[in-house]
């Protein structure tokens, strides 16, 4: 038989450290919402958590989101679903799951949040949506980038090679192909309010939101075989031409 402890000090001090580093990332992320068309991807999820339903199934793509998810994301209620393809890694994945979820459960708000990477190789699946009349809400992180593969190679030392999207405007898009709202936002001071617009509307409904392809999702834990990587990586965007980018990046770590 298991015996109960008196003796909360370990609960206590992790409850404090957890505290401590909410308050953290509060003060470095949240009340610094970025600038235009380079919103900060924390800011988003942040606002993501306080506007959602307590109940809502929120789906969630590989790469970048699923960090962002796991650091400002709260299932407070006890009641949030949270799904994504975390064991398995692949990509594309939180548009079809958002379809799969809806449909198991139509009175709940189900939300896809989702990178634009994965959302341009399933964009057919937009008129799925709109077939069968789903009232799903998509979230784009548009950050013009395949952010996690673009981390990994500079954390290997590698300056980022073909990780750059050339995206189309997937408010526009979604219109077209006959969502009932759909929106861009490229101020952060936009972002709050065009988000309770796509959550509580009717019907389908997409925010596109441009976040700043630079901002780093750093591990529980950095190496420093990571950190010299990523100094190893900006020393060569120099060298080879690409010092603006090299600038671009070390201002927003900083």
């Amino acid at each position: 038989s298991i015996k109960p402890k008196s003796n909360g000090s370990f609960l206590d001090s992790m409850v404090k450290l957890f505290d401590e580093e909410r308050k953290l990332e509060k003060e470095l992320h949240i009340d610094h919402p970025g600038s235009k068309n380079l919103i900060r991807p924390e800011y988003v999820t942040w606002l993501l958590d306080r506007l959602a339903d307590y109940d809502a199934v929120i789906t969630v793509d590989t790469g970048m989101n699923v960090s962002w998810t796991s650091h400002f994301l709260n299932n407070n209620s006890g009641k949030r679903a949270l799904i994504g393809s975390f064991n398995h890694g692949s990509m594309a994945n939180a548009m079809p799951q958002a379809i799969g979820c809806q449909l198991a459960a139509p009175n709940r708000q189900v939300i896809g949040f989702c990178g634009d990477g994965g959302l341009m190789m399933l964009l057919g699946d937009l008129m799925t949506i709109v077939q069968y009349k789903l009232p799903i809400k998509l979230i784009v992180m548009d950050n013009r980038a395949l952010g996690m593969v673009k981390l990994e190679m500079e954390a290997a030392g590698i300056p980022d090679w073909q990780t750059d999207l050339l995206n189309p405007d997937f408010a526009a898009l979604a219109k077209v192909m006959g969502f009932a709202t759909a929106e861009t936002v490229d101020d952060p001071a936009e972002v709050e309010n065009a988000m309770k617009r796509i959550l509580s509307s009717d019907g389908a409904a997409l925010l596109s939101i441009k976040t700043d392809p630079n901002a780093l999702s750093m591990p529980p834990k950095t190496s420093l075989k990571q950190a010299a990587g990523f100094g190893e990586a900006m020393i060569k965007l120099l060298a080879i031409g690409r010092g603006k980018e090299m600038i671009e990046a070390i201002k927003s770590a900083l």
